[in-house]
C-alpha cells in the first residue's frame, strides 16, 4: 500500500497504539484530532513520575491524558554530496549549551502533519534573529501550500529549504497566516528572508555524530532541523524531567535541537559521548501546553548506545547571509 495512504488513516488515540504504529514501516503518521489536546493538557494534572530500568537515576513525567500529536516526517534518500561532516572541525564543544533564553516563539501546528515547515522555519527565523535581525514571525502556511518538495499536510522532509534559498525564501505571517492547511498562500507572496544554502549534517550512511551537530552549533550559536520517532514509547505525553523510556522506531516526526548537557563525559573517536550519557534539549511544534512550555530534554542515547526514540539520525542547517 503506498505510504501516503497510509498516512491519512488515523490511528487509534491509546499509547499502545502510539508504540505499534511506530513500529511498522510507516514513514509518516498524523494521528487523532489535536483540537481535544489544549483541553486535556489543562484539565489533566501530570502522573507521577517514571522511572526507566536502564537510567533509574533519571525521571520524566506524562500527562495523565494521553493525547494522539499530527507530526508528519516522510523519509528521502538524498544524494551524499547533501551532506556535511563536521568531526574535524577544531572548536571548543561546551559541556552545556542553552538557546532557549535567545529563541523565537514556541510554534502549534494543529491537526495539519507540517512539522517539517515548522521545524525548517524556525531554524529559519532564530538563524537570522540570531544574528540580530529578527525578520518576525514567518509564514509556514506558505511553505505547506507552495513547497513541491513536500506533500501539505501530509508530510514534508528537511529538502523544502530549497524554497528558502536565494532568490527564494520566505515571507511573513503577516502576509499569510497559518491556517493548518487549509490557506491559500500565493507563491509570489514578496520574501521577508532567505538563505545561501542547506546541508544535512554528518554522513550520508551513519548520519550525524553527537559531535557533529554541537560542533556546528557551537561555532554558529544557531539550532538546527531534526528528525525523531515522536510516536514511540511515551514521547508523546511527556510533561517534564528528563524523557529516558527510549524505544527504537522509524522517524515520523521533524523538530529542532536548540542545546544540550553532555554530563561530563568525552567524545569517543567516533565523536558520540558514551552509552547512556547526554541529553538534547529540544523544541517542538505542539504549542507551549505540551512539555515544558514546548520543549522537552531526553537522554541522547539508551544503556546500548542505541539513539534515544531515533533522536538527531537525522539533522540538517541552513547557511545564513553574512552579516
Amino acid at each position: 500500500m503506498n505510504k501516503r495512504l497510509i498516512a491519512a488513516v488515523f490511528a487509534v488515540v491509546s499509547l499502545a497504539g502510539y508504540a505499534a504504529a511506530a513500529d511498522r514501516d510507516v514513514t509518516f503518521d498524523q494521528r487523532g484530532d489535536f483540537s481535544a489536546f489544549l483541553g486535556a493538557a489543562r484539565d489533566g494534572a501530570a502522573q507521577p513520575a517514571i522511572s526507566s530500568p536502564e537510567f533509574p537515576e533519571f525521571t520524566f513525567t506524562v500527562t495523565n491524558k494521553p493525547v494522539a500529536h499530527a507530526m508528519g516526517f516522510i523519509k528521502k534518500d538524498l544524494p551524499a554530496a547533501m551532506w556535511k561532516s563536521f568531526k574535524d572541525m577544531k572548536v571548543n564543544i561546551p559541556n552545556t549549551l542553552d538557546l532557549r533564553p535567545s529563541l523565537t516563539q514556541v510554534e502549534n501546528q494543529g491537526s495539519c502533519g507540517s512539522c517539517w515547515a515548522f521545524s525548517l522555519t524556525a531554524t529559519h527565523r532564530d538563524g537570522h534573529a540570531l544574528a540580530g535581525k529578527d525578520p518576525g514571525r514567518l509564514s509556514q502556511e506558505w511553505l505547506v501550500d507552495n513547497s513541491t518538495y513536500a506533500a501539505g499536510c501530509q508530510g514534508g522532509y528537511f529538502d523544502s529549504a530549497n524554497d528558502f534559498v536565494t532568490p527564494g525564501g520566505q515571507p511573513l505571517w503577516s502576509a499569510c497566516p497559518y491556517k493548518s492547511g487549509s490557506g491559500k498562500c500565493a507563491v509570489g507572496l514578496p520574501k521577508a528572508v532567505y538563505i545561501t544554502g542547506w546541508f544535512m549534517i554528518g554522513d550520508k550512511t551513519t548520519g550525524p555524530t553527537i559531535r557533529d551537530i554541537e560542533a556546528y552549533m557551537t561555532s554558529t550559536g544557531k539550532p538546527v532541523s531534526i528528525g525523531i520517532a515522536a510516536g514511540a514509547g511515551q514521547w508523546q505525553s511527556y510533561s517534564g524531567g528528563v524523557y529516558n523510556a527510549c524505544k527504537f522506531a522509524e522517524m515520523d516526526h521533524m523538530i529542532n535541537i536548540v542545546g544540550w548537557d553532555n554530563e561530563g563525559a568525552a567524545f569517543d573517536a567516533n565523536g558520540n559521548l558514551p552509552p547512556g550519557k547526554g541529553i538534547w534539549i529540544m523544541r517542538n511544534s505542539w504549542g507551549k501546553s505540551w512539555g515544558v512550555q514546548g520543549y522537552i530534554s531526553t537522554k541522547m542515547t539508551d544503556a546500548a548506545g542505541q539513539r534515544c526514540n531515533a533522536v538527531a539520525q537525522e539533522a540538517a542547517a541552513f547557511d545564513f547571509p553574512m552579516p
